[in-house]
């Protein structure tokens, strides 16, 4: 297991996730509102794991994430707050992640793209160059 820390100010970033080999295949949607009548698409990675994408995410812009991500559950994640440019979290349901990198760490280094909007996947990827991994204790 995992932890993956800001290399900015070594703040944790994760709860101890375990790393897969491979991302695994997008689960069919329903769209539907959850249980608290949010709608998200399904998420991209099970709870508890990452996988590291070694290209830029080709969905979004070329300047958004030019430098591979960890994928991981948005459950996962711990003390990320919204970008404070309130333009980079625009979607329908939630952030769309199309506007470049939407979350940043306590200490307001840009780390994260979340994406939770109902025409997306369900993720967030923390940009490799910001974040380093070390094993969980």
């Amino acid at each position: 297991m995992n932890v993956l820390r800001c290399t900015a100010c070594g703040r944790r970033l994760t709860e101890p996730v375990r790393l897969l080999d491979e991302m695994p295949g997008f689960p069919p949607a329903d769209w539907l509102p959850d249980p608290g009548g949010n709608r998200q698409g399904p998420p991209s990675v099970p709870r508890g794991t990452y996988v590291a994408d070694p290209l830029p995410h080709g969905t979004y812009t070329a300047d958004s994430l030019p430098h591979g991500t960890y994928v991981l559950h948005p459950d996962d994640l711990v003390d990320l707050t919204p970008h404070p440019d309130v333009k980079r979290l625009i979607g329908c349901c939630g952030p769309n992640g199309r506007s470049g990198i939407n979350h940043v760490c306590a200490c307001g280094a840009e780390i994260a793209l979340v994406t939770a909007d109902c025409c997306s996947r369900y993720e967030t990827r923390l940009v490799q160059d910001a974040v380093r991994v070390e094993v969980a204790p």
